[in-house]
């Protein structure tokens, strides 16, 4: 998704052509990296960094005191919506139990289902 000032959002898809062609390139990357198997990867571990920017109509104080908007609820309905893709889990098990009646009331639609009540049974895992 790419976004220029005042522009439309752009969705792109790779087919299955552009992927094999990705995955290529990021094989060639690996094998620059360890000199072609001559460096041993041991212990290594892939990092994803996934960046976003939030643009509003109107400026953040506008958007805030005109709008009655709270951005920080769009930046963390984001973050879990990016999050919960990445993961393959729902949103509600991405959070920790005493958040999610804050984020359920700002997100609704995100916490649908049985997912607010696995993430309070699994709410060990994340504290």
């Amino acid at each position: 998704l790419t976004r220029m000032p005042n522009q439309e959002p752009e969705t792109t898809t790779l087919g299955t052509e552009e992927l094999r062609g990705e995955k290529q390139r990021a094989f060639e990357l690996l094998d620059a990296l360890t000199r072609s198997g001559a460096l041993l990867v041991e212990d290594a571990a892939l990092h994803v960094v996934i960046g976003a920017t939030h643009t509003f109509d109107k400026g953040l104080v506008d958007t805030v005191v005109m709008d009655n908007v709270n951005p920080i609820i769009q930046v963390e309905r984001s973050s879990l919506i990016m999050s919960s893709t990445v993961m393959g889990v729902p949103p509600a098990r991405l959070v920790k139990t005493e958040h999610l009646p804050r984020l359920q009331a700002g997100t609704p639609a995100l916490f649908v289902g049985d997912a607010a009540d696995e993430a309070r049974a699994l709410s060990g895992l994340q504290e």
